[in-house]
């Protein structure tokens, strides 16, 4: 290994915190939520205003609950329950789905990176 190999190894170690902090910011809350039955989008809400949302799907009724400007499944007719475990979404492109009865719901995001892999 030469010198300018060294060098080159060195600053490129040194910039790597600078472009880590560049391109990974921390997600902004979200302002809205889209439900959406399959494609298509059934509501678009905002998150500021408490509410519980009752959505028809393949299966049945899911309900979904806004809070402090976050929104969740609360209960759904699927089997596993795996839309509700995931839990509270509040941030640009959150996204959760019960696939069983077809109902999705998305936060629209600022496009940003979900991750940096190296």
């Amino acid at each position: 290994m030469t010198r300018a190999d060294l060098v080159l190894l060195l600053a490129s170690l040194l910039s790597l915190p600078f472009v880590y902090l560049h391109y990974w910011q921390p997600a902004s809350p979200g302002g809205t939520v889209r439900i959406l039955r399959g494609e298509t989008l059934v509501r678009e809400l905002p998150l500021d205003r408490d509410q519980e949302i009752e959505v028809e799907g393949s299966l049945g009724v899911s309900h979904l609950r806004i809070h402090d400007g976050k929104i969740r499944f609360t209960d759904s007719p699927c089997r596993g329950k795996v839309c509700i475990q995931r839990g509270w979404l509040g941030h640009g492109g959150d996204f959760n789905a019960c696939l069983p009865n077809g109902i999705s719901i998305e936060i629209p995001g600022n496009g940003g990176f979900d991750s940096i892999n190296f």
